[in-house]
C-alpha cells in the first residue's frame, strides 16, 4: 500500500478469487449476502482477482450501497514487468538480497510466518525495487546461476528445459499476485473467502502491515489444487507436479501460519485444514444458514402427481457435472417413464460444455423430458421438484442442497464437502436422513437412489421433514450475521485506525 493513497479507508476489504461480481455461483452468493447483512453497519472494498480485462458492464451483481468501489485485479497482465528494464544492483544491494533469500529462490512460505530478514527484503522489492527485482532475477546472470544450483542440487536426472519453464511459471505467476499488494485499497481487516492468491493477499497484509486478515475456507484450496494437479495432462513428469505442489503447499501453509482467524464451513473441513498445516483449534466452525422463511412457500407433499420431477440447481459447468445428471436422467426414465428433469442456472458460463450437455440429451433421446431453464426462482421450482440432485465433483457447502432441505425437497448429492454432514447429521444430530449420499461421477448409484425415492412417496416425505428440522434447527439465517459481526467487531476493535508502516 502507498503512503500517498488518498482513498477513503474502508472497515473490510474482501480479495476474491474468480467469482464474485463477475461469476455467479454458491461462493459469489455467500459473499453478495455478507455484504448485505451489514448495510449501514460496515463499509467494504471489494477486489477481485480475474483473468482479463473487467468492466462495470460484466457484473453480474448489483453494488450493494456499503460497498465503497469494485476493483477488477488482472493477474495476467505482465506489461510492467516487460517494459521495466532490467536494473544495474550494486553489489552491497545484491549482497543484501541474496543473503535474505532463501535457498529456493522464493521466500520460505513453507515455514509459516516468515523470518524478519525475508519480511524486510519483500518491503524493499515492494516499494524500492519494484518489478525490475523480478526482472533482474528472471532474465539476469545471477537469478539463472541460483535455478541451475538448485536444479544440479535437486533434479540432476531430469530434463532442465522443462524444468526451467515451470520454476520460470510459478515465479512469474506469484511475483505478479505480490505486487498487487501496492494496488489493494487501504481497509482495516482483509478478508478472503479461501486460501489461494486471495488469501496470499491478505495474509501478506498481517505479515508486511500488521493488518488483520480473515479466510473463510469454502472449500481446501490444497485439496482442489492436489486434485487438479494429479490430473493435469499438461504435466507429463512427475517432478514437476511436484515443483507445483509445492509451490501451492508453500503458499497454504503461510496463510495457515499468518492469518489472524480462519474458519470453516463444517468440521470435515476443519480437519482436513489441519492435515495441510492449519492449527486445528484455532480454527472456527461457521456453517452456512439460510432465509428459512423464504422457502417455507415450498413446502408441498412430494410424489403426488402423475409425473415424477427431478431436479438440479446450479450453473451448466463441468464442476457441477451436468453431463452426469443428464445421464442420471436417462437411467431414471428406464425405470420411469413420466420422470420430467429441470436444469436450472446459468447456461452461458461455458458455452462450449452446455452445447455438449444438450447434444447429450439428443443422443440420449431424452431431450423431451430435460429443460434448462436458465436462472430462475429457485423458490418456484422447489415447489415442483419431487427430488433434488446435486452431482457436483466439488463443493463446500452447498447452499443449494440446504435451500432443497429447507423447501421439503428430499435429495440425492455426491459426497463432496459438507453433503454427507447436511442429508445425515453429525454429532447429537439424531434426527435422521434427508435424502442419499452417492458416489461422486456414479450414474449408476446416483440413479439406484434416485428411483428409489421416486418409488416411495412416504419414504420421500419422511425426508423431506427431516431436512425441514435439520436447517431449522442447526442452519437458521443469523448464524452467519451474528458470527461475523462477532469476528469483525474484535478485529476492528484490536486494529483500530493506522497507516500502513513502508519501507521508504
Amino acid at each position: 500500500m502507498n503512503r500517498e493513497d488518498n482513498r477513503q479507508e474502508a472497515d473490510i476489504c474482501l480479495v476474491i478469487e474468480g467469482c464474485y461480481p463477475f461469476i455467479t455461483g454458491g461462493v459469489s452468493s455467500w459473499v453478495h449476502r455478507l455484504i448485505k447483512t451489514y448495510e449501514g453497519e460496515f463499509t467494504f472494498y471489494v477486489v477481485s482477482l480475474v483473468a482479463g480485462v473487467k468492466t462495470e458492464e460484466d457484473m453480474r451483481y448489483p453494488k450493494p450501497d456499503n460497498v465503497v468501489d469494485v476493483l477488477a485485479m488482472d493477474i495476467t497482465d505482465y506489461s510492467e514487468l516487460k517494459n521495466v528494464k532490467v536494473p544495474s544492483f550494486s553489489k552491497k544491494e545484491l549482497k543484501h538480497i541474496l543473503s535474505s533469500m532463501s535457498e529456493k529462490v522464493c521466500f520460505d512460505f513453507m515455514g509459516g510466518k516468515l523470518p524478519e530478514k525475508q519480511t524486510a527484503l519483500l518491503k524493499d522489492i515492494l516499494y524500492k525495487y519494484g518489478y525490475q527485482f523480478f526482472k533482474y532475477f528472471l532474465n539476469a546472470e545471477p537469478g539463472f546461476e541460483v535455478l541451475t544450483e538448485i536444479y544440479s542440487y535437486k533434479h540432476d536426472d531430469d530434463g532442465f528445459i522443462n524444468y526451467y519453464y515451470n520454476w520460470r511459471n510459478i515465479h512469474l505467476l506469484v511475483w505478479r499476485i505480490f505486487m498487487l499488494i501496492r494496488d489493494l485499497p487501504p481497509a482495516r481487516i482483509y478478508h478472503a473467502p479461501g486460501t489461494g492468491f486471495a488469501g496470499f493477499l491478505c495474509c501478506l497484509m498481517t505479515e508486511l502491515h500488521q493488518k488483520a486478515s480473515v479466510i473463510t475456507e469454502h472449500g481446501i484450496y490444497m485439496q482442489e489444487r492436489d486434485m487438479d494437479l494429479s490430473v493435469a495432462s499438461w504435466l507429463k513428469e512427475d517432478y514437476l507436479r511436484d515443483m507445483w505442489r509445492d509451490f501451492y503447499l508453500g503458499l497454504t501453509k503461510f496463510q495457515y501460519g499468518t492469518v489472524t482467524e480462519i474458519i470453516t464451513l463444517y468440521n470435515g473441513n476443519r480437519l482436513l485444514a489441519a492435515e495441510y498445516g492449519a492449527d486445528a483449534e484455532k480454527i472456527q466452525v461457521i456453517p452456512n444458514g439460510i432465509q428459512i422463511d423464504r422457502f417455507e412457500q415450498a413446502r408441498f407433499p412430494r410424489l403426488t402427481g402423475e409425473r415424477q420431477v427431478m431436479g438440479i440447481v446450479g450453473r451448466v459447468d463441468s464442476v457441477k457435472d451436468i453431463k452426469t445428471f443428464i445421464n442420471v436422467v436417462a437411467l431414471v426414465k428406464d425405470s420411469l417413464p413420466n420422470v420430467y428433469a429441470y436444469i436450472v442456472g446459468p447456461k452461458e458460463e461455458d458455452e462450449g460444455y452446455f452445447n455438449e450437455c444438450v447434444a447429450l440429451t439428443k443422443l440420449l433421446k431424452i431431450e423431451d423430458y430435460v429443460e434448462f431453464t436458465g436462472p430462475q426462482d429457485v423458490v418456484e421450482y422447489f415447489k415442483k421438484f419431487d427430488v433434488l440432485l446435486l452431482t457436483s465433483v466439488k463443493e463446500a457447502m452447498p447452499l443449494t442442497v440446504m435451500e432443497g432441505m429447507a423447501s421439503g425437497v428430499p435429495v440425492v448429492a455426491t459426497r463432496v464437502g459438507a453433503c454427507e454432514e447436511l442429508l445425515n447429521g453429525s454429532g447429537e444430530d439424531k434426527l435422521g436422513i434427508a435424502g442419499y449420499v452417492a458416489t461422486i461421477m456414479d450414474s449408476q448409484d446416483i440413479a439406484m437412489k434416485t428411483i428409489k425415492i421416486l418409488r416411495d412417496p412416504e419414504l420421500a416425505n419422511r425426508m423431506a421433514q427431516v431436512g425441514i428440522q435439520r436447517i431449522e434447527k442447526y442452519y437458521p439465517e443469523d448464524i452467519l450475521e451474528v458470527s461475523y459481526r462477532e469476528i469483525y467487531n474484535r478485529q476492528l476493535k484490536i486494529n483500530p485506525e493506522t497507516e500502513c508502516t513502508v519501507s521508504s
